[in-house]
């Protein structure tokens, strides 16, 4: 075993004994029955299993908000606190049912938004679906401190197919409409989990944090954040 090698393998152990991972949740529709119109069967949850799944995460983890999560990953020398953030992407009307019931159980949760939609017109091409997203009303009527605003690019594209001047573009539309929100914060959660070397150059030079969605817990910051779907009954997901 090479010397590099054999210092990589100490430095992870060493990191898993000194590092409780960090859990980083991913939900998208939440509501009593599961309509097909509005969402795909694997991006729905049942509200009161939601709720029981939240209830159950809490007594296993102290939830904070995703901003102290990139701030324990870059500076936390030793961590024994199992922590865990809530995150729900696309701006899904359904989340505001549930916002009420995330503040009482005090779960802060980020909402990564395409502002496309937040005209409540457009409908996302190229989905089975046809999603009913929270206008740009509701989302400003939000300004709860336990609510974050952040990215999930302009319309749900796959950024991988987009050269770099249209990805670059596409968050800095994203950028202008979004950071107007007094809870804005600078976090990209990548549309499917693709990304490549390009996007990441791009939100690297824009000071802007990365998430991903492949299922992995984090100890440390490498380039991104990830994250893990809320199970659905019935639904085999990361």
């Amino acid at each position: 075993m090479s010397t590099t090698r054999l210092l990589n393998k100490i430095d992870r152990r060493l990191t898993q004994l000194t590092l409780a991972p960090i859990e980083v949740f991913v939900f998208h529709c939440v509501s009593d029955t599961f309509d097909p119109s509005l969402c795909q069967r694997q991006d729905w949850t049942p509200t009161n299993y939601f709720k029981h799944q939240i209830q159950q995460l809490k007594s296993q983890y102290t939830f904070i908000p995703l901003p102290e999560v990139y701030h324990r990953l870059t500076h936390d020398r030793f961590r024994r606190t199992k922590y865990a953030a809530l995150t729900c992407d696309d701006g899904n009307a359904s989340i505001l049912s549930i916002l009420p019931f995330l503040s009482s159980e005090q779960v802060p949760v980020t909402l990564f938004i395409n502002p496309k939609y937040l005209d409540g017109i457009s409908i996302r091409e190229n989905y089975c679906s046809n999603p009913l997203y929270i206008t740009l009303d509701q989302l400003s009527a939000i300004q709860s401190p336990m609510v974050n605003i952040a990215l999930h690019g302009f319309k749900h594209d796959d950024c991988t197919l987009m050269s770099r001047a249209d990805f670059d573009a596409s968050v800095s539309k994203c950028e202008e409409l979004l950071k107007q929100h007094p809870r804005y914060i600078n976090y990209y959660a990548y549309t499917w989990g693709r990304y490549n070397d390009t996007t990441q150059s791009v939100l690297r030079e824009r000071n802007i944090i990365p998430l991903f969605c492949d299922g992995a817990s984090n100890r440390r910051y490498r380039d991104g954040i990830s994250r893990r779907c809320i199970d659905t009954p019935g639904t085999v997901r990361l």
